[in-house]
């Protein structure tokens, strides 16, 4: 599931930062599948079906890239293999040289995997997967 979460986190950035990607990737020919996609990772119920959205993913990625742009869901120069902080435990008090680091910021919907840190941003940033809701910050040791 962690290679899905990382293709989740780069579709939600590309979206973020891009204004015009919504519609790029509507005139890709993709726009049922993308909001196909966005729906099924809004939904919070017994969660999406990882094939379907695999499926989804290359689906847009595909005709992304026959459109002329490559890696709209595969493809982040701020990508990160980090798995999702809150999914860990804490490290124990004291470890860390007494002090931690300031906040990062994941994903609202426990979704995907992109993380946004406070030098890359002054405010929480959307989550455009999620509907354009702001991410929420989470403290790491």
């Amino acid at each position: 599931m962690s290679a899905l979460r990382a293709r989740l986190a780069v579709l939600c950035e590309q979206i973020t930062r891009h204004a015009d990607m919504d519609q790029i990737i509507r005139d890709a020919g993709v726009g049922a599948q993308l909001d196909e996609l966005l729906s099924a990772v809004r939904d919070t119920g017994a969660g999406p079906d990882p094939a379907r959205l695999t499926t989804l993913l290359e689906e847009i990625d595909d005709a992304c890239a026959r459109h002329g742009v490559v890696g709209v869901t595969s493809g982040s120069k701020h990508l990160t293999s980090q798995p999702l902080l809150n999914r860990y435990a804490p490290l124990v008090p004291g470890i860390g040289g007494g002090h931690s680091e300031p906040p990062v910021w994941v994903c609202p919907l426990q979704r995907c995997a992109r993380v946004v840190f406070d030098d890359e941003s002054t405010t929480a940033p959307l989550c455009a997967a999620g509907g354009n809701v702001p991410m929420v910050t989470k403290r790491v040791l």
